[in-house]
């Protein structure tokens, strides 16, 4: 920015800056990359030009963001500046960390099954079945150690494949 910004304004500059993409959305689609990096480089070249023009020595926040207001309404009204929105999204940049998450998911959701909910059934049916031994709780109990080594056995065989 050539204009010059007090503390407060530099501000609404940053808070503009990370609402870019909420204020420039279409109904119409998504833009590109190269054209996002375009629109972004165009919209503050105009919000510097307005402000400069205002001849003001310093640029309040208020100033800042009815002049930004402006900008993005000047955006909407001007069939998008020209630039043409696609119905493609863009593929999302999948970070390391996510990444990791994603894979180790499945790891965590067995641990939990099989530590927690599998052991409590397990536990369960098996003091009812110590308590009572009649055929259904034993039913029960061998269902639940049958469930619990099958969901196991069918994550090892699930993961082995790939």
């Amino acid at each position: 920015m050539k204009a010059p910004l007090s503390t407060e304004s530099q501000q609404a500059l940053i808070e503009a800056q990370k609402n870019f993409r909420d204020d420039f959305v279409t109904s119409r689609g998504f833009f590109t990359e190269q054209d996002e990096k375009a629109l972004r480089t165009m919209a503050f070249e105009k919000l510097d030009q307005v402000l400069l023009k205002s001849g003001s020595t310093s640029v309040t926040a208020q100033q800042l963001r009815e002049t930004w207001n402006s900008v993005v309404a000047d955006f909407h009204r001007n069939n998008y500046w020209g630039f043409k929105p696609t119905f493609e999204k863009r593929p999302k940049v999948q970070t390391e960390e996510k990444r990791i998450f994603k894979e180790m998911f499945p790891y965590i959701w067995v641990i939990i099954q099989s530590s927690i909910i599998l052991k409590t059934a397990v536990y369960y049916f098996g003091i009812r079945s110590s308590n009572e031994p009649t055929t259904e709780n034993r039913i029960y109990l061998i269902l639940a150690l049958a469930t619990s080594a099958g969901t196991l056995i069918f994550f090892a065989w699930r993961k082995s494949r790939k």
